[in-house]
């Protein structure tokens, strides 16, 4: 992606110059804005600055409010789109600016698909662990859109909805002049057989109307409308949640030398999780998660398994000791990236719960067994 006409990057000296270009790229570029808002425990420059993942390179232009990468990714395969060494070459460039007080920062193209979901977020995902990624539930998606609804002027419709089972189905449906809350309200979201996974939406104001898309897992799309609605109210509020949901998996390892560790749970409505087969249904479910291992300790009367993190070494108990309630107790190397990791793949995988903060538990099978 290339800059527009109307605006060079010599151009671009303040965050609202940025969103009027990223307005008129739009429109030029006949591709949308994709982004992915992330979590960074530093200023991401200094890592991005630093030797790059495999098969990517980085150039780096800075601004006060803002700075840009000249983003390359070195594909191999086959076909016509390889050259005679069996490559392609994904480039253009990003965006990233942070969120006022908060850890989160936002990375967004004007770019096709591919670029997107090839480049910019495998880029992200694979940088060290002090850069995470988040999620969302579904009830916190419609927290998102209950505060869009109050902070704008105009009504909020659904016109696409992707929901997901944890078995793996996929459900599209699409909407014809409804509020967002009729998503929330069909019976399989209703009653948590399924859960939202991406949503479509229009602002419908007297004046013009705004497009853009949200995902559980951070990414986002502005598709057409006022600038102003995308980066000033639907991203930072996106950000928001995203942030206090990545803080709840922050310092969290256990130290050394101590049996106590500060665990993760996640709750469901008492009686969820009916017959000791739900043991084995959750095991299936983390060993869908990649890049790690999973070692079963216990699957009867209760579940007790320990996960291990390929990408950073974090190690992680999981227990299911009763109708309500899933319980992860970090280990010594458990990152805030890792920990995400593995509760967004229980809610996925599993059931679809609420996640906060535990009490201090040992990691000894039967001390939590009689505590939980």
């Amino acid at each position: 992606m290339q800059d527009t006409n109307l605006y060079q990057f010599t151009d671009l000296e303040s965050l609202e110059t940025l969103y009027a270009w990223a307005s008129e790229a739009i429109e030029q570029e006949e591709n949308p804005v994709r982004s992915l808002t992330f979590i960074a425990e530093e200023k991401p420059k200094q890592i991005f600055a630093s030797d790059a993942p495999t098969g990517f390179s980085v150039e780096i232009e800075d601004r006060e409010d803002f700075f840009r990468l000249d983003l390359t990714r070195r594909i191999k395969g086959s076909g016509e789109e390889y050259n005679e060494d069996g490559y392609k070459f994904l480039s253009g460039s990003v965006y990233i600016f942070n969120h006022n007080k908060t850890q989160a920062y936002t990375a967004f193209s004007v770019s096709d698909r591919e670029f997107f979901n090839q480049a910019v977020r495998r880029y992200i995902q694979a940088l060290p662990p002090s850069i995470s990624t988040s999620f969302l539930s579904t009830d916190e998606l419609q927290q998102l859109l209950n505060k869009l609804n109050d902070e704008i002027n105009g009504n909020l419709y659904v016109t696409k909805g992707v929901t997901k089972s944890p078995s793996g189905d996929t459900e599209v449906k699409y909407f014809d002049n409804s509020r967002y809350f009729e998503l929330f309200n069909t019976e399989e979201v209703s009653q948590q057989n399924y859960y939202v996974d991406k949503i479509e939406f229009e602002l419908r104001q007297a004046n013009h109307e705004f497009q853009g898309q949200i995902s559980r897992k951070g990414a986002s799309r502005y598709v057409s409308g006022s600038e102003s609605i995308y980066f000033n109210k639907i991203l930072p509020n996106f950000a928001t949640l995203l942030s206090e949901k990545g803080d709840l998996f922050n310092d969290k390892a256990r130290e050394y030398g101590s049996r106590e560790a500060e665990t993760i749970e996640i709750t469901y409505e008492e009686g969820s999780i009916k017959g000791r087969e739900e043991n084995v249904r959750l095991i299936n479910a983390l060993e869908g998660l990649k890049r790690s291992s999973i070692t079963v300790y216990h699957k009867n009367p209760y579940m007790h398994a320990s996960v291990l993190d390929y990408e950073d070494g974090t190690n992680a108990d999981v227990f299911l000791t009763s109708d309500r309630r899933v319980s992860i107790v970090p280990g010594f190397n458990a990152s805030r990236k890792a920990l995400s990791r593995i509760c967004n793949r229980i809610n996925q995988g599993f059931l679809e719960g609420t996640v906060s903060e535990g009490k201090e538990r040992s990691k000894d099978p039967e001390k939590y067994f009689v505590q939980g």
